[in-house]
């Protein structure tokens, strides 16, 4: 195994790890973990792409490309990060759906609040 191969097989566990630990952030709701993890995907991707790029210029690669070689893992991965948005999609729809039930109590109150409050006096009895 090559080194740029053993390399870019750690950067793909560590994808999987973070990609496992963005969705136990996104089930938590621990937003700034979630956020920590994106940045570091984001960063590993780049470390990826440059492995993937020095696989495929080492010689004696031609015959299993780094795209086939890790086909099944990236596949993989993507699934995981399929999932995480998903989840970030229902979160996002229930939180919605609890703003507007709070905005409805909200508004069902003030008006239930103007219905039983003493009427302001008229400026008008004042001058009988």
């Amino acid at each position: 195994m090559s080194d740029a191969h053993a390399a870019l097989q750690s950067a793909y566990a560590e994808w999987r790890r973070l990609a496992q630990a963005e969705g136990s952030g996104i089930r938590a709701g621990n937003w700034a973990f979630v956020a920590q993890c994106q940045q570091a995907l984001r960063l590993l991707r780049e470390t990826i792409d440059r492995l993937r790029a020095e696989g495929s210029s080492t010689p004696g690669t031609a015959s299993r490309p780094v795209n086939q070689t890790w086909r099944g893992t990236v596949l993989e991965l993507i699934e995981l990060q399929r999932q995480n948005l998903l989840s970030l999609q229902k979160r996002r729809d229930r939180l919605a759906t609890e703003v507007e039930h709070l905005t409805r109590a909200d508004r069902n109150l003030r008006s239930i609040q103007r219905s039983y409050s003493a009427p302001a006096p008229s400026g008008w009895s004042s001058y009988s």
